[in-house]
């Protein structure tokens, strides 16, 4: 991960190899975008994450459930000035595992 992102290198030193530590690592990144309407940045974590999730059936478990729990379930869609531009950014595939994500969070009683 810190070969693409490594703003994160100081944030994840101690989690290295800590697979959701690093994709909750990820989504805090990718939430600050969010909030400063940086949608390049944002872009290229997505499609970072979507070429994991594309190749879903070829990746360890704990990977996807990384990639849904502590990434998509934290991003920030709600934010006032630019969550909805954002979540339209969501490649097809991150979409799709958002929606699940959401409508688990829902039928477990995460979320209204």
């Amino acid at each position: 991960m810190l070969k693409h992102f490594s703003e994160l290198a100081e944030e994840i030193k101690d989690d290295a190899g800590l697979v959701h530590a690093e994709m909750s690592s990820l989504e805090r990144l990718a939430n600050r975008a969010i909030k400063s309407g940086d949608f390049s940045s944002l872009r290229y974590i997505f499609e970072f994450i979507s070429d994991i999730a594309r190749h879903r059936s070829e990746v360890d478990a704990n990977v996807i459930n990384a990639i849904n729990v502590s990434f998509l379930e934290g991003l920030n869609f709600s934010n006032k000035s630019h969550g909805d531009e954002a979540k339209q950014l969501l490649p097809p595939v991150l979409l799709e595992m958002w929606r699940a994500q959401m409508e688990h969070n829902r039928k477990i009683g995460w979320m209204k």
